[in-house]
């Protein structure tokens, strides 16, 4: 564990901002190579990234929490919505998903390391 300024960093707070900003750069991915049903500001990005920065810069103990919410109701989305699971069914649409794959990956790592990165900052 190091400290940088007054931000506690773990190995476990370092690759929740990992996940966060690899589910980010994923949902990135699918805008680009033209996925339908984003809004003209898509949100996920944005809560992704402010969530991987909160955690990042924030010497708040409990900003984890921050990211492991961030990385929940994302899953929750993409698992409710079906169309993470469709996009990750059909490889030979390589754009959306390679796009699915990266955002699934972000989302795996953030969670996982979000329970211990909360538990460590208590």
């Amino acid at each position: 564990m190091t400290t940088t300024g007054n931000v506690r960093r773990t190995p476990a707070r370092t690759a929740l901002v990992a996940g966060l900003v690899t589910a980010a750069v994923g949902v990135i991915v699918l805008i680009l190579v033209g996925v339908p049903g984003f809004p003209l500001i898509p949100p996920g990005p944005i809560i992704l990234l402010v969530a991987a920065g909160l955690v990042a810069f924030l010497p708040w103990r409990w900003a984890p929490v921050l990211g492991l919410l961030a990385a929940v109701f994302l899953s929750v989305g993409a698992v409710l919505s079906g169309a993470t699971a469709a996009m990750l069914a059909t490889p030979s649409a390589p754009g959306p998903f390679v796009g699915a794959v990266i955002q699934v990956i972000g989302l795996a790592v953030a969670l996982v390391a979000g329970v211990p990165a909360t538990v460590r900052a208590r």
